[in-house]
């Protein structure tokens, strides 16, 4: 089963915080909404996906409300209802990255001298967290992958989130992690079996390959 998986992670659609409408450290971060763009850039995403990917598959999604209208948004794109998965599941170890009550920008300067991927924000989160609680997420999801027998997982998520699944399953390193830039919203990422997905890929482990992710830019 596990050599015909294919597994596709969508983040969410541009939100109002993304272009600095609100601020989610004041509004709430879980009740952040899509922008009109959002929206659409979600229903192109499940044009991307399409529906004979989304019939069948196993669906995750984070309980934001951002994801949430990205996850209804993308199935109205690819010409699904949400009877057609496998199954629909809201997932709060896909959440974002918490970053504290805090001044996020004051703690710039804390992060470059304990490491971008170690700092945990006041209040809130590393990115190690997040990795923590996405590595408990990736192996539950397998474990219901062999149950149901499915061959198609899509998860709905955040930029955090997504990037730390990746390094997760194909066991990448910090400084691998650490080059990866975040999707854009509405960025389709799939992972499979290497002689399923061909081409360029930014990571291959293990036999298995990623497609979709970005690498931030050298300077």
């Amino acid at each position: 089963m596990e050599r015909r998986l294919v597994i596709k992670l969508v983040r969410h659609g541009q939100s109002l915080a993304n272009v600095h409408a609100v601020d989610p450290q004041r509004a709430g971060d879980f009740r952040t909404p899509l922008t009109d763009l959002g929206h659409e850039q979600a229903r192109q995403a499940g044009e991307a996906v399409g529906g004979a990917f989304v019939r069948g598959a196993l669906v995750y999604a984070s309980p934001y409300l951002r994801t949430r209208q990205t996850l209804a948004a993308l199935l109205q794109g690819a010409g699904s209802t949400a009877a057609d998965p496998l199954g629909v599941y809201e997932d709060p170890r896909l959440r974002e990255q918490d970053h504290g009550y805090g001044d996020v920008q004051g703690q710039a300067g804390k992060r470059a001298t304990h490491g971008w991927f170690y700092y945990r924000y006041e209040g809130g989160e590393s990115p190690a967290d997040c990795y923590d609680r996405t590595s408990g997420f990736l192996e539950g999801m397998m474990r219901q992958v062999e149950r149901k027998k499915a061959e198609r997982v899509l998860i709905v998520t955040h930029g955090m989130a997504l990037r730390c699944f990746a390094m997760r399953f194909l066991h990448l390193s910090v400084e691998q992690f650490e080059a990866i830039d975040n999707p854009e919203n509405g960025g389709v990422v799939t992972i499979a079996r290497s002689d399923m997905l061909l081409g360029e890929c930014f990571a291959e482990s293990g036999g298995w390959r990623v497609h979709g992710l970005r690498r931030l830019p050298a300077y």
